[in-house]
C-alpha cells in the first residue's frame, strides 16, 4: 500500500517544525493519562513522520522517569527503531505497555505508546520512507 502525503489537519506546533521541502506521511495523536483511578490530567501528545525525519512531542523515558520532550530527528541520525514491552503505571497500578525505541548517536529515545499496533505502524512507515 503506497503512502499518501498528509496536507490538512496537522496541529500548528507540529507543522511549525517542518521545512518547506518536507512532506508528511504519518501523524498520530498519543493520549497519555496519569493519576490514580484515571483522575489524572489527560495530555495529548503526538508523533509524525516526514520524508526526512521523525518529529514528536510526547513523554519519553529516562531510566524509570517520564518527562516531556519535543524533538525532530533526521533519518540520517536514526540507527535503529525497535519495539519492546514494558510495565508502566496507569493510575495506581502497573499495566502492560509498549515502547518505541529510537537509537541515535546520542543515545536511545524510549517513547511509551498505547498499543503494540501503534509501534508497528510507526516502524513500518519509517521503514518504507527510509528505503527511498
Amino acid at each position: 500500500m503506497p503512502l499518501k502525503p498528509i496536507t490538512e489537519g496537522l496541529p500548528e506546533d507540529f507543522a511549525s517544525q517542518l521545512t518547506p521541502s518536507e512532506t508528511v506521511y504519518y501523524f498520530s495523536f498519543i493520549a497519555l493519562i496519569g493519576g490514580c483511578n484515571g483522575k489524572g490530567k489527560k495530555e495529548n501528545h503526538w508523533i509524525g513522520i516526514t520524508d526526512k525525519s521523525i518529529v514528536f512531542k510526547t513523554k519519553v523515558m529516562d531510566g524509570k522517569k517520564l518527562f516531556e520532550k519535543e524533538a525532530k530527528i533526521p533519518f540520517e541520525k536514526i540507527g535503529l527503531i525497535e519495539l519492546s514491552e514494558s510495565q508502566h503505571a496507569q493510575g495506581c497500578r502497573l499495566t502492560k505497555g509498549f515502547q518505541l525505541r529510537i537509537s541515535t548517536p546520542s543515545g536511545t529515545l524510549i517513547i511509551p505508546l498505547p498499543t503494540k499496533e501503534k509501534c508497528y505502524e510507526i516502524r513500518k512507515v519509517y521503514s518504507k520512507l527510509n528505503q527511498t
